[in-house]
């Protein structure tokens, strides 16, 4: 009979499997995975990394042009 997984252990477990997955990005796995680490997963805090990725890409495109 297996063991019973805690919410915790189960979400551990789905963060550490991001960063395997070829079809996620890895710098929005990172993302997640570091907001959650630090306790920091929110909606707002999600989206506000998204923005600053985005944002960072956008400023590496046009420093390349």
């Amino acid at each position: 009979m297996s063991e019973i997984q805690s919410g915790k252990e189960l979400c551990d477990q789905f963060f550490e499997t991001l960063k395997k997955r070829e079809d996620i990005d890895q710098d929005i796995a990172a993302l997640l995975m570091a907001l959650y680490s630090e306790g920091k997963l929110t909606g707002n805090t999600i989206l506000e990394g998204l923005k600053a990725l985005r944002a960072d890409e956008e400023d590496e495109t046009e420093s390349q042009t």
